[in-house]
């Protein structure tokens, strides 16, 4: 599911959302995706999710690593996710721990409004 095909997708629907133009202007950052077995470092600007690259190597450069299973993943990204599949915060939730946080996290709580917006296109693919 989380193909080359499937962020090209992913990346349309964040840089044609309307919303997205003003809740984003300020978001700028590069954040590394992990998808069970699969990872992609995605980069931010100004609310537009501008690259993405699976080629994930020591010189690859992130602030925030945000990673799960793929099947974690793919409850998220449903039209109606189950419960604790729902949000970023229900899925990393130690009791859960479906997803994990690595890094500058203050990323995250900076730009918690975009990046949520932004993931939560992923549902519309």
């Amino acid at each position: 599911m989380f193909e080359t095909n499937w962020m090209e997708k992913w990346q349309g629907a964040v840089n044609s959302n309307g919303p997205m133009s003003w809740i984003g202007k300020h978001f700028t950052a590069d954040f590394l995706f992990g998808f069970g077995d699969t990872q992609y470092q995605v980069s931010f600007r100004e609310g537009k999710l501008v690259s993405f690259s699976d080629e994930i190597g020591p010189e690859t450069c992130y602030g925030l690593a945000i990673r799960g299973p793929a099947e974690t993943w793919t409850k998220f990204c449903q039209e109606v996710p189950p419960p604790m599949y729902n949000d970023l915060w229900a899925m990393a939730h130690p009791l859960h721990g479906r997803l994990t946080l690595e890094g500058d996290q203050m990323l995250l709580w900076q730009n918690m409004r975009a990046l949520m917006w932004a993931l939560d296109r992923m549902r519309e693919i």
